[in-house]
């Protein structure tokens, strides 16, 4: 009989896999999500780190393999890969668009997390708080719907906001003041947040557009926006538009974001009010905030032609 030492290390792992050549390891691999290649790469290096002659790890290959595989046209071109981005992380970008869009970040007093994510429900006093969707868009067209349930004439903002935290380093009382609303600020009113979020900045925001948040304002059918960097009240940055219309009670508030083109454009009960605005570049993420008693849903759905 052999020794018990010597039989189990013919029997470690790492032995057996360095046997396997590495178009079968990627194969297999490409059986995993992003976060279980994520996981494979810090294993080891054999998977974690390009190999001589190698242009990727891996890990990296097998996440290549499996978007491309599988990636449609409209899903390309909403996902432009940065410089800086690994295949695993243009990967993980893929599945998260797949995902029935919810609200990630609650902040402020009156929402709070329910059973069914995609859906805020404001049931507190009259103050200001603000659900954001944790899917960040980079590129291409995206077209989600509101559903409002509303008591209380619309005291509902809905848009698009960079992906920052409102939460992180940013006080509800001390730099909020108990009321957190990402469009209706500016650095002269709310200097702390205005920095703290302006702080959080990065390239993947773009250098060409300062359209920082954007809002339609339920109650005016204004268009309200910000680059968190005004010195004078926030209300000098909103705009009345073309084809403005204000939803009163109930109904359903459409956007199309195409960062094709720069525009965020407004549907109401499923008809084209036309583009809100136009100069949008960069990430976005889409929000709400409110100021009285309703419920919003939020769900994706395909861009109109």
């Amino acid at each position: 009989m052999e020794p018990r030492e010597n039989k189990r290390a013919r029997l470690q792992p790492s032995a057996t896999v360095d046997v396997l050549g590495n178009d079968l390891l990627v194969r297999c691999a490409s059986y995993l999500d992003a976060d279980g290649l994520a996981q494979l790469g810090r294993t080891s290096a054999r998977f974690g780190i390009p190999q001589a002659g190698q242009q990727r790890s891996l890990a990296n290959e097998a996440a290549r393999q499996r978007f491309w595989e599988s990636v449609t046209d409209e899903e390309r071109s909403r996902l432009p890969k940065y410089d800086d981005e690994s295949d695993v992380g243009l990967l993980r970008a893929l599945e998260q668009l797949r995902q029935p869009l919810r609200f990630d970040e609650l902040a402020g007093y009156v929402f709070s997390p329910q059973e069914y994510p995609a859906s805020v429900t404001y049931a507190g006093r009259a103050i200001w708080s603000t659900a954001v969707s944790g899917h960040v868009m980079r590129g291409g067209r995206h077209f989600v719907e509101f559903t409002i349930n509303d008591q209380h004439s619309s005291y509902i903002y809905l848009g698009v906001v960079r992906p920052v935290s409102l939460t992180d380093g940013i006080d509800l009382e001390a730099d909020w003041e108990g009321e957190v609303h990402p469009v209706c600020f500016s650095s002269d009113w709310k200097p702390a947040v205005a920095e703290k979020l302006r702080s959080q900045r990065t390239a993947r925001w773009g250098e060409d557009s300062n359209v920082h948040c954007c809002a339609y304002h339920c109650h005016d059918g204004i268009c309200y926006w910000t680059d968190w960097n005004t010195e004078d009240d926030y209300s000098d940055d909103c705009s009345d538009w073309q084809g403005s219309e204000v939803l009163e009670g109930s109904g359903t508030i459409g956007f199309l974001l195409d960062l094709d083109e720069g525009t965020l454009s407004v549907f109401k009960d499923g008809r084209c009010l036309g583009a809100m605005k136009e100069g949008l570049g960069g990430e976005y993420c889409w929000f709400v905030a409110a100021g009285r008693l309703c419920t919003i849903s939020i769900s994706r759905g395909r861009a109109p032609n």
